[in-house]
């Protein structure tokens, strides 16, 4: 099982935060100073809440009956249940994602930047790859994006040595209507990437072991 929720922060949402936080949640949210870093904790905690009881009876009620802590190397967890939860926020969008246990699965969603020159943190091989493609900041974006999802997917994000993270080949698919990057992995090789343009300057990524059928869960993602 695996189960997307994208919210687009953008749009208008009336959220009454007593409803959406835990009371553990609550003194967390109000300890973030920052207005914006405010706003991403709460749709992100939403996010996750709302897929979770989407998805299980044992999650209904009231949101703020669950609540979403940190690991270790402070990824989200749910203690106690069978799911695994994982979370990304771009200036845009917030993404989570709801999947059992037996499964390994990392998301990410970035705001290209070009004034982040990003390119630079990509090998030769890498640079190879995308040579070939317009828009050279948009795909060393996507390699990036893609990273941070294999990283997400072992949670430990990118504190390993990058090198490990690295790219080994892309091939451009055309899927509901999108071109979406099917990516491979040089020292991963039973994983794949699937990465595209969410809008203009926001990038979707999802990492999953190759057996895995993501034909609905990529459909979501590009029709939400």
């Amino acid at each position: 099982m695996i189960s997307p929720h994208l919210i687009d922060m953008k749009e208008q949402h009336t959220f009454e935060v007593h409803k959406i936080l835990s009371s553990t949640e609550y003194v967390m949210y109000c300890n973030i100073c920052n207005e914006s870093r405010r706003k991403e904790f709460l749709y992100g905690r939403y996010a996750i809440k709302k897929n979770l009881a989407d998805q299980s009876d044992s999650f209904k009620g009231e949101l703020s009956g669950i609540t979403v802590e940190y690991g270790s190397l402070r990824f989200p967890i749910i203690k106690d249940q069978l799911v695994e939860v994982g979370l990304s926020h771009s200036k845009r969008y917030v993404l989570s994602v709801v999947y059992s246990k037996d499964n390994i699965v990392g998301i990410d969603m970035e705001t290209i930047r070009l004034d982040v020159p990003i390119e630079e943190m990509l090998s030769g091989s890498e640079k190879e790859l995308m040579s070939g493609y317009e828009s050279p900041a948009r795909f060393a974006y996507m390699f990036f994006s893609c990273k941070e999802a294999l990283g997400k997917a072992f949670k430990m994000g990118l504190l390993a040595d990058y090198a490990i993270y690295e790219i080994s080949s892309i091939r451009p698919e055309s899927m509901f209507g999108t071109e979406v990057f099917r990516i491979q992995f040089k020292h991963f090789p039973f994983l794949v990437g699937y990465s595209f343009m969410k809008s203009e300057q926001e990038i979707c990524s999802l990492v999953v072991p190759q057996k895995i059928e993501v034909q609905e869960v990529l459909k979501v993602l590009i029709d939400t």
